[in-house]
């Protein structure tokens, strides 16, 4: 009985091994993803398919993957998580055990990405996330997730670079943000960023989330007439910071934000007052990148255009599915390999610009510690991207004159 019982606890410890293995037969890769496609994250959900979509096209119409003298076609799976972390659990496993894929892309959102990478960590299958830049997610010791996105307190930083380089250079900072995680990670970053570049922070200050109305707290900041007004919230907030700047006559130099300036209703709401502000982007589609996948970002962008019609226009979530795609090709190809454990380690060693996004290279945590993401500014009623100047559209108009002289 002890040796029927030894038996299959030794075939079960086999089983579970060789899950870690690749699969791929008959020259084919096979990745799952479960993404939302129904429920409160459907709209990002979708976006993040249709950039899988994109890339999963494109390779296998331009010869596929090569590793150890064979060409592999992509085959994607896809299951719907249904906007719950629980459900993007059950699938991922579903997709491992019965789906017997190779590799995973993760779905959109940080708190599904979180219970997904748990089972692609116990069968020990790479998951590479394009949609998951919370910290709590890369801090559990794995060894297999992969992020696209840079951490949160890293979107307002390249604001910092570019200000540094201005003339004249500003020196004082005021930065206000709402007391909300992601806002708040994003101004600690661009606090401590400043602050290293030997910028004087002379106001670091919260307001409720949600408030409409912060006009002491811009009082505050008037009195203290920083050269950098930065305010980290969402796209409400950007709009309430404006037209309280206004009617309190609050002149900074510069303004900078972290979300909430490229919605399409800041400028149709606030019309030439939303002149000169500054915000980071983590991608743009007229950024002026190249890889040896997709070529040029123009190329990218026509790509998805031949996909889904001459007026789609990709934006962050979509491209950075595809880069998900075009990482894990690039590992593939580096690695001469389909075998996870060598797939990981050449994940772990790249250090790129892509068509697809601005830059990627990993800490020991999977986490994109590139920082070289674009800013735009808001320039006759256009956004325009003043940086980085490898992609550069125009010259960031600085300092934004006072409101009474415009």
């Amino acid at each position: 009985m002890k040796k029927i019982l030894v038996s299959i606890i030794l075939i079960s410890v086999l089983l579970v091994g060789l899950v870690g293995t690749a699969f791929a037969s008959d020259g084919v890769i096979k990745i799952g993803a479960a993404v939302s496609l129904t429920g409160k994250m459907a709209y990002e959900g979708r976006l993040v398919k249709e950039g899988y979509e994109v890339w999963e096209d494109w390779v296998n119409s331009h010869g596929g993957i090569n590793a150890g003298g064979k060409n592999y076609q992509v085959k994607m799976v896809y299951y719907d998580d249904e906007s719950t972390p629980v459900r993007g659990a059950k699938l991922t496993e579903k997709l491992i055990t019965q789906n017997k894929v190779d590799f995973l892309f993760g779905p959109f959102s940080s708190s599904i990405t979180f219970a997904t990478t748990a089972i692609g960590e116990k069968y020990d299958i790479i998951t590479i996330a394009p949609e998951a830049n919370a910290t709590k997610v890369y801090n559990r010791g794995y060894k297999n997730v992969f992020s696209v996105l840079p951490p949160a307190p890293m979107l307002m930083v390249p604001i910092a670079y570019l200000a540094e380089n201005l003339d004249p250079k500003p020196k004082t900072v005021a930065i206000i943000t709402a007391n909300d995680l992601f806002p708040l990670s994003c101004a600690e970053g661009f606090r401590d960023k400043c602050i290293e570049l030997g910028f004087d922070v002379v106001l670091f200050e919260k307001y409720p989330a949600g408030a409409t109305d912060i006009s002491a707290l811009l009082t505050k900041v008037k009195n203290l007439n920083p050269d950098i007004l930065a305010d980290a919230g969402y796209t409400a907030d950007a709009l309430m910071v404006m037209r309280q700047c206004k009617e309190l006559n609050i002149n900074p130099k510069m303004y900078a934000f972290s979300v909430g300036v490229m919605i399409p209703s800041f400028i149709e709401e606030l019309g030439a007052d939303a002149e000169y502000v500054f915000e980071g982007e983590w991608w743009l589609p007229n950024m002026k990148n190249e890889d040896a996948v997709f070529g040029t970002t123009a190329d990218y962008v026509q790509a998805c255009k031949d996909k889904f019609g001459e007026d789609y226009m990709p934006e962050y979530h979509v491209s950075s599915a595809s880069a998900a795609g075009t990482l894990l090709q690039l590992a593939i190809e580096k690695a001469d390999s389909i075998e996870t454990e060598k797939v990981r380690d050449a994940l772990s060693s790249l250090d790129v610009e892509l068509s697809t996004w601005p830059a990627i290279a990993f800490n020991e945590k999977g986490q994109n510690i590139k920082w070289l993401h674009p800013v735009v500014q808001v320039q006759n009623g256009k956004y325009v991207v003043v940086y980085p100047e490898s992609s550069q559209e125009n010259a960031p108009i600085y300092p934004a004159p006072e409101w009474k002289k415009r």
